[in-house]
């Protein structure tokens, strides 16, 4: 027969931005201190509202699984004194376990003959053991702030008022800051105020919905998310899914109830995204759009923590509110169209990016020289590029950007577009903070791909040669952000650069003198971050230094080896030629001398011959491959060469007596490594 299990912790309103995290730990932890105890279970479902924190656990079984035991006690000469009687240590040992010395067992081993005691620990019951492993469950919770209260030395990030701790009927005691657990619970804090006495823990549900309350954090997101469509689809509005908002107001209410309210019109002459910002940002309410027309409509919903009797009350207060942050946003917006973006480029020069690496006005001048270099290389306008580089953080002094900084960059766009300037140099600015996230979207021009690179690239030289590289999981500049972004953007099939000339040039364009020491730190970060994300897919990281050993920093084509060697590893012919590569590579490893070309007039054997003449078929062959990127007949190529170098290592002496024989069989090797590494250093290849 199982059991149920009711855990609750009953506090103040608990954040709402650490809400998802506590529960998300709290079944983490609660399951481990069960799969460590040994007691069976089947669901756990996480309590999580404003107001309370717990679990309920389906399935619980009756006690704790049987635990097999095994201690080793004193050897065997110090466990019997002569006269054969057991000595202080062995009793001492037994009594500790509670046994008799003729239950114990003598086991050799090489250091001597020991005795073990080899048991049975009894499983647990579980009213019994499951209190003591939800106080090591909430103990152990990561709280990033917590707080105390009262007279009591315990933290939790609010005060806790009360601990239902129930197994089915029964109260399981749990002592937790100052606490007792009992069967009281309570509901919404004014539509059920009272105290609710729970006469079994498969009870709670039921409760708390009669309460007013939906405990589940998914359940409350799901009525959330159905009360604001149902409330769109009344007035004919069109509502946008928004996952964060979503789960940040369900974690503000327990019973959600949606409104729509309105604003003025006059409003809409304010771009939407800071309408938007406004709505979202201060008072967490979804903004709506026009069924039709698909444009941002003037009203918005809100949703409350209460069935309110007089729902436009609730409403005209919203609205009330609403109108006076949409004020601000047009007062600021009317402000920055009284100036162009470009009449605020001087103020960045009194506004410090780092100490070390001068003001936001300097680095906005590197990065436009780093563009316009990167724009000529790749035939496109460079007057451009420089005019987007330069207009690119303008937007950060304007009044809207200082109130609402997640706009920065979009901003930028709509005034440059205000301005007039070229669209490609609009879209560049709107660009420049792009990929935001692992999974955003990068830039979808040319320009705005190369303005969001140069300042990532910019910024990761800079905090190098500053001496301010992330350390351990402390990266305060998200440089490792910066450099994945890099590699994503790279990606856009109009720039799959090299990036490594950019990095040198960025570098030695900064105000800080840097050495080859820097350079070779930046490089192999970024080339750390491409082996981290090519192994989140699967690829063995053997691979990914095989072909970043070839291709350095052009990383798009480290992407397309990486794979290619990763399907090709399963073959065998190929794992033949990757051990002869090693072994190619080890010989020239002891090698220091020069090597010179090879001269097919000092070949002693038909072998020498027959590689050399397949190697200068297969050269041209990989070469032309490679620069087509058709990898997968560059290796095929590579594999041809199996037998060829099968039959040199079977007949011949590299390290003859000869010099001039060994130099030209070394010089022979060294070909075979050159052919391959077109492609990639397969000798890194394990297996």
């Amino acid at each position: 027969m199982s059991h149920f299990y009711l855990f609750e912790l009953g506090c103040e309103e608990l954040p709402s931005s650490a809400l998802p995290n506590m529960a998300a730990d709290l079944q983490t932890h609660v399951e481990s201190a069960l799969k460590t105890a040994m007691l069976g279970y089947g669901k756990v479902e996480v309590i999580a509202a404003p107001r309370r924190l717990g679990v309920m656990i389906e399935h619980v079984a009756p006690r704790s699984e049987d635990k097999a035991v095994e201690r080793k006690g004193p050897a065997v000469k110090a466990a019997f004194d002569a006269n054969n009687e057991p000595t202080k240590a062995l009793l001492g040992f037994c009594r500790s376990l509670g046994v008799e010395p003729d239950a114990l067992t003598v086991e050799e081993s090489e250091k001597g003959a020991w005795l073990v005691y080899r048991g049975t620990d009894p499983g647990v019951l579980a009213n019994e053991l499951i209190g003591s492993l939800m106080t090591e469950a909430v103990s152990g919770l990561p709280l990033a702030k917590a707080m105390r209260w009262g007279s009591q030395r315990d933290e939790f990030p609010r005060p806790v008022h009360w601990i239902v701790s129930m197994l089915d009927n029964e109260v399981v005691p749990v002592e937790l800051f100052g606490l007792s657990a009992g069967r009281t619970t309570f509901g919404h804090r004014f539509h059920a105020p009272d105290a609710i006495q729970l006469e079994h823990a498969t009870d709670y549900q039921r409760a708390m919905q009669n309460a007013f309350v939906i405990a589940s954090l998914e359940s409350r997101k799901e009525a959330c998310w159905k009360s604001i469509q149902q409330v769109a689809a009344d007035h004919q509005l069109q509502v946008e899914p928004d996952e964060s908002l979503l789960e940040e107001i369900a974690c503000l209410v327990e019973w959600p109830v949606a409104l729509c309210g309105e604003f003025e019109d006059r409003f809409l002459e304010v771009p939407d995204i800071a309408l938007i910002a406004a709505m979202r940002g201060h008072q967490k309410y979804f903004h709506t759009r026009n069924c039709v027309t698909g444009d941002l409509s003037n009203h918005f919903i809100t949703v409350s923590n209460i069935q309110s009797q007089k729902p436009d009350e609730v409403i005209r207060g919203n609205q009330r509110v609403i109108r006076a942050r949409l004020s601000d946003a047009a007062f600021f917006y009317h402000t920055d169209c009284q100036k162009t973006l470009f009449e605020r480029r001087a103020a960045l020069d009194s506004i410090t990016f780092h100490p070390d690496l001068g003001s936001l006005g300097d680095k906005t001048a590197r990065i436009a020289s780093l563009l316009k270099a990167m724009s000529e290389a790749m035939n496109m306008s460079p007057d451009q590029a420089v005019r987007a580089a330069e207009l690119s953080r303008c937007d950060l002094v304007t009044e809207m950007v200082l109130e609402f900084d997640e706009l920065q960059g979009a901003m930028g766009s709509i005034y440059a577009t205000r301005d007039g300037e070229d669209v490609e140099v609009c879209d560049a600015i709107g660009d420049l903070y792009a990929p935001a996230g692992l999974h955003d979207d990068i830039p979808q021009t040319r320009l705005g791909c190369l303005l969001a690179l140069a300042d990532k690239l910019d910024t990761l030289t800079g905090l190098f040669a500053a001496k301010q590289p992330p350390t351990g999981s402390k990266d305060p500049f998200a440089l490792r952000r910066a450099a994945i972004g890099m590699l994503r953007i790279n990606e856009h099939p109009e720039l799959q650069l090299d990036l490594q000339p950019w990095v040198e040039q960025a570098l030695a364009g900064q105000p800080i003198q840097s050495d080859k020491d820097t350079l070779d730190a930046v490089i192999q970060f970024i080339q750390d971050r491409e082996r981290v994300r090519l192994t989140d897919q699967g690829i063995g990281h053997d691979a990914v230094h095989a072909a970043q050993a070839s291709h350095g920093l052009k990383t798009t084509r480290v992407t397309k080896v990486a794979h290619t060697l990763y399907q090709w590893q399963t073959n065998n012919e190929f794992a033949a030629v990757v051990e002869g590569n090693k072994r190619a590579a080890n010989l020239l490893s002891k090698y220091p001398d020069a090597l010179k070309p090879v001269d097919p007039t000092r070949f002693e054997s038909d072998a020498e011959e027959a590689l050399f003449r397949a190697l200068q078929q297969a050269s041209a062959s990989v070469a032309a491959d490679v620069s087509r990127e058709t990898f997968n007949q560059a290796l095929e190529t590579i594999v041809s060469l199996k037998g060829p170098i099968d039959a040199f290592f079977e007949s011949v002496m590299v390290n003859a007596d000869d010099v001039s024989l060994r130099e030209n069989r070394y010089a022979l090797l060294h070909e075979v490594r050159s052919v391959v590494m077109q492609v990639a250093d397969i000798s890194m290849i394990q297996y």
